[in-house]
């Protein structure tokens, strides 16, 4: 008997312990949001948020007049390249950052602070301050303090000026964290890195090469501190390979017409984009002043960045750029479908190859795409040549013009590296008389046009354009002689709205229709007129002077 009332002591012990067990744990099979380690969580966050900035770049890019699109009045990207973008329009950036991706990052810094993951929360705080960082820039304002209170579904705005304030002190803990030695139990940061494949030494270069960034863009502020954005780049990534970049993969076992697997660029350009006049002319230094000799050369990324077809005989033409100041943008151009039957193009329009890359059931291939947008693309996220360029730019004001004309080859340098340009081809372009020889002779524009090229498809090369006044005056008219980005006109079917006037340029995107549906009363108090067209032509903080 004594036997027996032991065995069932040990029995309810024992259950009352798996119940308690049971009462402290989470099950590994059912979703919640303290099961998943850091090193789950993390490549969720790297993806989401690519998605989030080059979805921000692409529409960049239309209001840029890097990427133009077919005629068609209803139409975001159409409208995107009039300067009008709607709540529509800027929905997917936001809600990219915010609900896929910006929520997810406390909790994985909360997982990595268990288990001495320091890694993974430098990673984080890095996420974090590079993701609002953008929203900044592109809305001009943001939830920062009370967007993750999960009891306050209507969080205040925060001007750009402030989360500013916040995010460069935020990548300087970031490195603080990098630089620790991680807990013993702590995941290796190569299991849940997608961008830099665990190297932390990466992670560092771009902690510092996203503040260089940030402080780069005050040049119109009584804060902008040139030395200490060259103390920033002294830290950054100087090399192709230390740079960050988003390797996308082409599966083979995904259908052709399956865009879930691709690179971000070859999915967002569809068939209706096309490039412009103005990037052609760019690439090509075919603009005011441009760099010219008797040893001029072809622009070995040439015909990487511009789409080609091939014709009836099997050779090849590049695309025409269309021409955004002119008037042909009211009504085109037109879209083309390809009949195999014919083998031809169903009109004159087809001069303008559609970006994304495509091939005939019969082999003829009907666009090559670019470089940016093949489905197995690259994207350039934090590079070794943007950092170039903003030491160039900063070398220049400062009057040391012979370190900018040096930091302004290395930015094209690098920028041909990464798309694998041959070593002799980028040599023989940096001697050629179409690049900068003489360092009395490079101006902000050389520095400036060539960065453009770099950060095509980028939301950075808007806020270069934005923060350099266009190619405008003082006073805010289209200036050739003065402006820097030449050529750079306002478009001849500019959504009047929003600028009615010649000096109105394109300063911030438009707000969400979350916001403004569900949270006007906290956006009209932060932004006032964010519900006006002319919204669109204010400045934001940093583009005030």
């Amino acid at each position: 008997m004594k036997k027996l009332l032991y065995i069932l002591s040990v029995l309810l012990v024992s259950l009352a312990s798996c119940s308690k067990w049971l009462d402290i744990n989470d099950n590994p099979n059912s979703a919640n949001s303290t099961v998943p380690g850091a090193d789950q969580r993390l490549p969720s966050i790297l993806a989401q948020f690519a998605d989030a900035y080059e979805s921000g770049g692409t529409r960049a890019s239309h209001i840029t007049q890097q990427l133009a699109n077919v005629y068609s009045g209803s139409a975001r990207n159409y409208n995107l390249t009039r300067w009008y973008s709607d709540a529509s329009a800027a929905n997917w950036p936001w809600q990219a950052w915010y609900v896929n991706t910006a929520v997810n990052i406390e909790p994985m810094i909360v997982a990595a602070e268990k288990v001495g993951a320091y890694h993974y929360i430098g990673v984080g705080k890095i996420m974090r301050a590079w993701g609002f960082g953008y929203m900044a820039d592109f809305y001009g304002l943001a939830p920062y303090k009370d967007f993750d209170k999960a009891d306050n579904i209507t969080p205040s705005f925060d001007d750009a000026s402030y989360i500013y304030s916040q995010i460069i002190p935020l990548l300087d803990e970031a490195v603080a964290d990098l630089s620790k030695n991680q807990e013993l139990t702590a995941p290796a940061l190569s299991k849940g890195d997608t961008y830099n494949t665990g190297d932390v030494s990466k992670w560092i270069k771009l902690a510092y090469g996203l503040k260089a960034r940030f402080l780069s863009h005050l040049n119109k502020k009584s804060t902008y501190d040139p030395d200490a954005i060259l103390a920033a780049l002294d830290k950054a990534a100087k090399t192709a390979e230390e740079s960050t970049v988003y390797q996308y993969i082409d599966d083979p076992n995904v259908s052709s017409d399956n865009i879930d697997k691709v690179a971000l660029q070859y999915a967002n350009t569809s068939a209706s984009t096309r490039v412009t006049q103005l990037y052609i002319n760019y690439i090509t230094n075919n603009y005011t002043d441009a760099p010219t000799g008797a040893n001029n050369m072809l622009d070995p990324r040439y015909d990487l960045l511009i789409p080609k077809s091939q014709e009836k005989d099997g050779s090849y033409r590049i695309s025409k750029g269309v021409d955004m100041s002119s008037q042909q943008v009211l009504s085109g151009p037109v879209s083309y479908t390809y009949t195999e039957k014919t083998n031809s193009f169903t009109n004159k329009d087809s001069i303008y190859i559609a970006l994304r890359e495509s091939k005939a059931p019969n082999g003829r291939v009907l666009s090559t795409g670019t470089w940016y947008n093949h489905k197995d693309s690259k994207g350039l996220l934090v590079t070794a040549s943007e950092m170039k360029f903003i030491e160039a730019e900063v070398r220049y004001r400062k009057g040391q013009k012979d370190l900018a004309l040096q930091a302004y080859k290395e930015g094209i340098r690098i920028h041909m590296e990464l798309m694998n340009i041959s070593t002799v081809a980028i040599s023989n372009f940096l001697a050629s008389s179409s690049v900068v020889q003489n360092a009395g002779k490079l101006t902000l524009s050389h520095i400036m046009i060539q960065k453009y090229i770099a950060l095509s498809y980028s939301p950075e090369q808007w806020t270069d354009l934005r923060r350099m006044d266009y190619c405008t005056d003082g006073a805010g008219n289209y200036n050739e002689q003065t402006g820097i980005y030449k050529g750079f006109k306002r478009v001849a079917h500019v959504y009047t709205q929003s600028y009615p006037n010649v000096t109105d340029w394109p300063r911030r995107f438009a707000m969400a229709s979350y916001e403004l549906n569900f949270n006007k009363a906290q956006l009209l108090l932060a932004a006032p007129n964010a519900e006006l067209p002319t919204y669109l032509n204010e400045p934001i903080w940093w583009d005030k002077k």
